[in-house]
């Protein structure tokens, strides 16, 4: 747990770090790879700090954390965010009965002056941290509000039906997954084929197996995010996982536009699902093309503007899935994603352009 609370303070750019112990020798195992990291100090006092051989700026940015914390990331960001705009000494206290952690923020010199709890960071209950404290059923309570808070991470960028309904059945699957040997890229490879699965029968002429083939699709969206969640929940997020991701959504996307269109083909006879197959991949690659140039724009006035792009980008579109098969009128699908790609594409660029100008400009 201490190892953990280290790697989240260093993922958020801390740099030096203090650990306070009477005891160095049953501290040292709990540090994993920062064992013998060499920012990683242990002291017997923080009194220590701008002493002797520890020499420490007092007007430096501290993060102090007492108690046996279990936190996300994104919790602390949350919370160090707070503190910024707040200014001065902030404190946020642990949800546990016995409100038994402590994270404070400020500068050192404050911190070490002034040893009350400072003023209390108000509107973040869902993101405050769990303490353990010997109670029989901590660690289960700390897992579970630890893994709801899954959801937070993208609540801002997730389209509706992703919110309220996807996140709330994969933060469930992951924190079962995380107690398991299971990694975050076995879940990736492992839906990819539940996404090409899907595919597959979407190009068949039977109503049921391409009523079937919207259901899988629906369930592989559901399980995409378990990937990322299970990731963060285990703190193995990679460069490469993230890259791995990315690249089999495409290739589900692609297979799976072409499963329907052939599908549709195959049901009508009509070479109109022929030339539609091209014209879809087209849009997809403008819509490829508008995301990214979005996602160039740079600034904390386009940080809004981004997430808006992630939720018009999403996959809720597999809730659409299932209805028209439901009334098998996959066809309708075929039609409107062949053009409505290309809309989408052109109002994104437009609205890009229209709100940040060019690349430069921002930089």
């Amino acid at each position: 747990m201490l190892e953990r609370l280290l790697l989240s303070c260093e993922r958020l750019g801390i740099k030096k770090f203090y650990v306070q112990t009477t005891d160095e020798s049953s501290v040292k195992p709990s540090l994993g790879r920062f064992a013998n990291h060499p920012d990683v100090l242990i002291v017997s006092s923080f009194d220590e700090l701008g002493k002797g051989p520890i020499p420490v700026d007092p007007s430096s940015p501290c993060l102090r954390i007492r108690g046996n914390l279990v936190l996300s990331t994104r919790q602390l960001e949350s919370i160090i965010d707070d503190a910024e705009r707040r200014g001065g000494v902030v404190t946020a206290t642990s949800v546990d009965p016995e409100r038994g952690g402590t994270i404070s923020i400020g500068v050192l010199g404050e911190l070490m002056r002034d040893d009350s709890t400072g003023s209390a960071s108000a509107g973040l209950s869902r993101l405050l941290p769990f303490a353990l404290n010997g109670r029989p059923k901590d660690r289960e309570e700390a897992e579970l509000r630890l893994a709801k808070s899954l959801r937070e991470d993208t609540r801002d960028s997730d389209a509706a039906m992703a919110r309220y309904v996807d996140r709330n059945l994969s933060w469930r699957i992951s924190r079962r997954l995380a107690a398991t040997s299971i990694s975050a890229n076995q879940v990736t490879l492992a839906n990819t084929a539940v996404g090409l699965l899907a595919s597959a029968l979407f190009a068949s002429t039977s109503y049921w197996l391409k009523l079937l083939a919207s259901i899988l699709f629906l369930f592989s969206i559901t399980v995409d995010g378990v990937d990322g969640e299970l990731a963060r929940l285990t703190m193995t997020e990679s460069k490469f996982g993230g890259r791995l991701d990315v690249i089999t959504d495409n290739i589900v996307h692609v297979t799976l536009f072409a499963g329907i269109f052939w599908g549709c083909y195959r049901t009508s006879g009509s070479d109109w699902y022929l030339w539609l197959l091209p014209i879809s991949l087209g849009g997809l690659l403008s819509c490829g093309v508008a995301t990214w140039r979005a996602f160039q724009v740079s600034g904390e006035k386009a940080e809004q503007w981004i997430k808006k792009i992630d939720r018009l980008s999403g996959r809720d579109f597999a809730y659409l899935l299932v209805v028209l098969a439901l009334f098998n009128r996959l066809s309708y699908f075929a039609w409107g994603t062949a053009f409505g790609t290309y809309v989408f594409a052109f109002v994104v660029l437009w609205a890009t352009y229209k709100r940040f100008g060019s690349i430069e400009a921002d930089a």
